[in-house]
């Protein structure tokens, strides 16, 4: 007799609203992925359709992906929002989501790369669990994978601590000047998102966390300037620490690890290497109201 398999979502995750506040979702992808997670949930559906107006690299109209967010955020039986994908035009949606009642309902809202902007603004608004981890697409890959399912099941779950032990590296602490061992809230951006929401009353004070940062496709320079710019408005400092993501895309790995410990350096904050998220599998995930342990040559803890 054949078994139902494990849910990949927590108990307490019983109805999933899937939007596309940013780009628009491949339309067999999307299926495909809806299909995958409602065999395991309810999944409700609050996707926009696109006008003809609507330029290709949108899902639909600001004024209709605001609106449907807002609907997923006030729908009574929802449990979490999903993020479609990323790609560009969250930060469209920033001035009109309804904080208030993300703020009362705690709702944990998952994605990445672009949805960066998404988190930023629930962090600055303390509003809602930003947790970075998979968009929609790309859900079914994350529970074929030891690590990137034990990542994200630590994420959404409500237990105390879980050692993210099947990742596929250790992390490497950088300065020897500054702590081997790290403990402390963790937020994870796209560093280009991150440099856009730069100067906006959507930035977060990130003086509490540990900042994990990644991109893809961004040459060296590229990276330099955006740390660059973040470092001068004063981002970095008094972060607990800061961690590289994967830069997928960039082959100078020595490059990058000069930039970041420049960065570290100025700043006086200790620096890790290794964790592993971004755009490429493995993929971790990150709950920005979990603490994160990071410790020279051993695997993250999340508590």
């Amino acid at each position: 007799m054949n078994s139902t398999p494990k849910s990949p979502f927590p108990e307490q995750i019983r109805v999933i609203a899937v939007t596309a506040p940013a780009g628009l979702p491949d339309a067999e992808k999307l299926q495909k992925e809806l299909d995958f997670i409602a065999s395991y949930v309810k999944v409700k559906s609050y996707l926009a359709v696109p006008e003809t107006t609507t330029p290709g690299y949108l899902a639909g109209e600001i004024p209709e992906r605001l609106r449907l967010l807002n609907a997923a955020i006030n729908d009574p039986e929802v449990d979490m929002i999903l993020c479609a994908r990323g790609g560009f035009g969250s930060m469209h949606l920033l001035s009109g989501i309804d904080y208030d009642t993300l703020r009362r309902r705690n709702l944990p809202l998952m994605g990445y790369s672009d949805i960066t902007a998404l988190h930023c603004a629930m962090l600055a608004k303390n509003a809602g669990i930003p947790i970075a981890g998979s968009n929609l697409i790309g859900w079914q890959a994350v529970t074929e994978d030891k690590f990137s399912s034990q990542a994200h099941q630590a994420a959404l779950s409500i237990n105390s601590r879980a050692v993210l032990d099947s990742a596929p590296q250790k992390l490497r602490a950088l300065l020897p000047e500054h702590p081997s061992t790290v403990t402390a809230p963790a937020y994870a951006a796209n560093l280009t998102v991150l440099a856009a929401i730069c100067g906006t009353e959507f930035m977060p004070d990130f003086s509490k966390y540990t900042l994990i940062l990644e991109d893809v496709n961004e040459p060296l320079y590229k990276v330099d300037r955006m740390l660059t710019q973040l470092h001068l408005a004063g981002v970095f400092k008094n972060v607990q620490a800061l961690a590289m993501g994967c830069f997928t895309g960039l082959d100078n790995t020595a490059g990058l690890e000069e930039l970041f410990c420049r960065i570290a350096r100025l700043n006086d904050i200790p620096l890790f290497t290794g964790f592993q998220f971004g755009h490429t599998m493995p993929m971790g995930a990150i709950n920005a109201r979990k603490n994160l342990t990071l410790s020279d040559d051993q695997f993250p803890v999340v508590s």
